[in-house]
């Protein structure tokens, strides 16, 4: 059983090794979302108070309980700074050094890893009102920079954004820790933005809308933001069984009144590729997932061969019946939709390659898309722009059916596509001939 889940679970080794793909703008092509904001960004690191949490790698194997230990977390926190918006700069980068991995050696202990930044640390923040905020949460053995690009992006465009770094590989078994330590280490980072919300003489103080946040997580970190908003794992599923001592019971039981009061602050989710919803990994699971109703934004692959497709992310999906929800899907696309390319010294091996690329989809397409649709979605969702809601109520739910009738061998803008009307069928918000290989459908919350 260790070997099957851990097989499911095991993504973004390469990402973990060395540096990861430049920064850069979008492409020539990005969608119209995708295009950075006007603002410059700022980055600022914390340490984030979980609480006291049972360790699980001394959990006594009769049932008897242990001595908690006090847990804390490293985070960024990305958001709108003062001064003009800059590309990344020689020598700035996000860092984070690796001392150990539980499944293969490192070339080197420590080892540095680190992704060019746009953001300038301790930047003075933008002068303005409350932000909306975005908790972001990695997937297993990934790291919290590979995501750097969709954090950034979001600050540029006036949010801003807590990512956590979960160090999994600090786990004797990452899986379990995982999926214990997720919605916990989650609940604590709505807990700490509320702290530097509430307190005077924090930069934050009053500056952060920490009464609405939305939960971006992909893989684990996905499960992780379902549960944080509400969901519940199942009792009766191989993952409630392979987590000792009945850990995982606190996300299987009713919320009780200090955890609703932080489910009640999540306003929307973005889910990419989350994983535990296959029937052989059974924690997700009709009953469970209705008790999330925050607007809701899964992202997947349908060739998903590590969280599953039909039974895995499309079945979660369908089953979160009491919120608002998008499905976003990449066609012909597996796992790795969500984090930076493998570095060319990784470039070379197929185990580093395959653990972050993708066989038919372009990296920077797929990261350019996700910035198109993740600002949609939250500016929709969380600040109530009606101009982007045009992006996610397509006229046709597959891209590739789209028209956008031109006299022959009209030239090639770049121009976006407006709101469908009429014979325009083409997805807004995408150059001609361009909305191609995506699906995006939507469903209501049932009536209660």
């Amino acid at each position: 059983m260790k070997r099957l889940l851990v097989r499911g679970c095991v993504v973004g080794w390469a990402c973990m090794l060395a540096h990861l793909c430049a920064w850069g703008s979008s492409a020539v092509d990005a969608p119209e979302l995708a295009r950075p904001g006007p603002m410059a960004v700022g980055v600022a690191r914390l340490s984030v108070p979980v609480g006291v949490v049972t360790p699980l790698e001394a959990a006594n194997p009769t049932g008897e309980p242990v001595a908690g230990v006090d847990r804390r977390i490293n985070a960024l926190l990305w958001y709108p700074a003062e001064g003009a918006a800059q590309a990344a700069a020689p020598g700035r980068e996000l860092v984070r050094e690796l001392r150990s991995h539980p499944w293969r050696p490192l070339p080197s202990s420590p080892y540095r890893v680190g992704v060019p930044s746009v953001a300038v640390p301790q930047a003075p923040p933008l002068a303005q009102g409350r932000l909306p905020v975005v908790v972001l949460s990695h997937g297993l053995l990934n790291w919290l920079p590979a995501l750097g690009y969709l954090a950034e992006h979001l600050a540029s465009r006036g949010y801003a954004v807590l990512g956590l770094e979960h160090e999994d590989e600090q786990a004797s078994d990452p899986l379990r820790s995982a999926l214990y330590l997720r919605p916990l280490d989650q609940v604590a980072a709505l807990r700490e933005l509320h702290r530097l919300d509430s307190t005077p003489g924090q930069p934050f103080h009053q500056r952060l809308a920490a009464d609405r946040v939305a939960l971006l997580g992909y893989s684990m970190g996905g499960y992780g933001a379902l549960v944080t908003a509400g969901a519940r794992v199942a009792t009766d599923s191989m993952a409630y069984r392979y987590v000792p001592g009945g850990a995982l019971a606190v996300h299987a039981k009713p919320l009780d009144a200090e955890l609703a009061s932080w489910q009640a602050r999540v306003a929307a989710v973005v889910a990419i590729a989350p994983w535990g919803g296959q029937s052989s990994i059974g924690a997700l699971q009709g009953p469970g997932l209705r008790g999330l109703t925050a607007p809701t934004m899964v992202i997947a692959g349908d060739q998903d061969d590590i969280s599953g497709y039909a039974d895995g992310v499309r079945s979660v999906w369908e089953r979160l019946v009491s919120a608002p929800r998008w499905l976003l899907v990449y066609e012909n696309a597996r796992h790795n939709i969500a984090l930076r390319s493998a570095p060319a010294a990784l470039q070379g091996s197929f185990s580093a390659w395959s653990s972050v690329e993708e066989p038919v989809w372009r990296r920077d397409r797929i990261l350019d898309i996700n910035r198109h649709f993740v600002t949609a979605f939250l500016d929709h969702v969380l600040l109530g722009r009606a101009q982007a809601a045009v992006f996610l109520h397509p006229a046709v739910p597959r891209a590739n059916d789209g028209a956008w009738p031109q006299p022959f061998g009209a030239p090639a803008t770049g121009a976006f596509a407006p709101a469908p009307e009429g014979a325009v069928t083409h997805w807004a918000g995408f150059q001609r001939r361009w909305a191609v290989g995506l699906r995006l459908e939507r469903l209501p919350a049932a009536p209660k």
